[in-house]
């Protein structure tokens, strides 16, 4: 046989292997067997709030980058940690990779917590949408993740609002604003939706920071579009840099990432690269943002914020 046809045989036999490795790397590479779910879904809805009940207080536990890697165990202890929560607030990359298996980790290892059955308001991240050139949100995300579709992109729920008592949450997919028509759109919607508040206080949700923490991580484009008109805003919530800042009123968040490196281009308030999570509480009168690290649930930075 011809040495040709040894290399194109010898080329055949590795593809073919590693197609089956692609097919087979959970098992074969000690992965967990495919965790099993009925098809739940998460919802932001709270049957309290549909009835107008206006609480005297408002608590908003907020979770940065998770990637899957939370267990139930860690959910309770976050339950334990703020008995007193009424949402729950997560920035994107809940799940590591917008596959059918990590949202079955991930509705598995939740729906045993102790935090299951509350509203919970979500951004998409980067990990949830596909890989390439044609990036799109993953279905399994959209299946999870129930909400209002009053957004400015053809995407239903992926950039939404919701009001709470004393709180206007307003969520950003920053995926799609690559594409100018996208850009422009969200900015004029986020204007008209943060106009539009009322009283509420104005929380913002994006995924991938203004104000970027990690080497290598900034967002030039977004910080040229966005910055002055989140300047308007109570509290800005991002994640994507596994790491902890605070600027003025730019907060970004990590609760599980693997920690990055950290590079700033101007003077942070508060910086850190520990796990954090942090607790909204507001009122009509008050909002208070805190803090804490992950590992023992000391308060490591904290923002009051008031209408005057």
């Amino acid at each position: 046989m011809k040495k040709w046809i040894w290399i194109i045989v010898t080329i055949l036999l590795l593809a073919g292997g590693a197609v089956v490795c692609a097919i087979r790397w959970q098992a074969w590479f000690g992965m967990p067997a495919e965790p099993q779910w009925n098809d739940e879904t998460l919802d932001y809805t709270f049957p309290a709030f549909e009835q107008d009940a206006t609480p005297e207080s408002l608590d908003i536990l907020v979770l940065g980058d998770i990637h899957s890697r939370l267990t139930r165990a860690e959910y309770d202890t976050l339950a334990a940690r703020v008995p007193q929560a009424d949402v729950v607030a997560q920035i994107g990359d809940w799940m590591d990779r917008g596959q059918n298996y990590y949202y079955q980790l991930l509705i598995r290892e939740w729906t045993n917590s102790k935090l299951y059955g509350m509203p919970v308001i979500v951004t998409p991240g980067n990990h949830e949408y596909s890989k390439g050139f044609n990036k799109t949100l993953s279905p399994v995300w959209q299946h999870a993740f129930t909400h209002p579709n009053n957004g400015p992109i053809d995407v239903p729920g992926a950039s939404h609002y919701i009001d709470l008592p004393s709180v206007r949450m307003i969520v950003i997919d920053t995926n799609p604003l690559l594409r100018m028509v996208h850009l422009t759109r969200t900015l004029t919607w986020l204007r008209q939706t943060m106009y539009s508040a009322g009283d509420r206080f104005i929380v913002v949700m994006m995924h991938h920071p203004v104000l970027s923490v990690a080497k290598g991580r900034a967002n030039t484009l977004e910080y040229t579009a966005f910055r002055h008109a989140l300047g308007d805003a109570d509290l800005v919530l991002a994640g994507h840099d596994h790491s902890y800042m605070r600027r003025g009123h730019f907060v970004v968040l990590n609760t599980s990432g693997k920690p990055k490196q950290q590079r700033f281009h101007y003077t942070p308030d508060v910086t850190d690269t520990v796990p954090t999570y942090s607790v909204i509480t507001a009122t009509p009168a008050a909002m208070r943002f805190k803090t804490y690290r992950f590992s023992d649930g000391q308060v490591i930075d904290s923002l009051y914020v008031t209408h005057d």
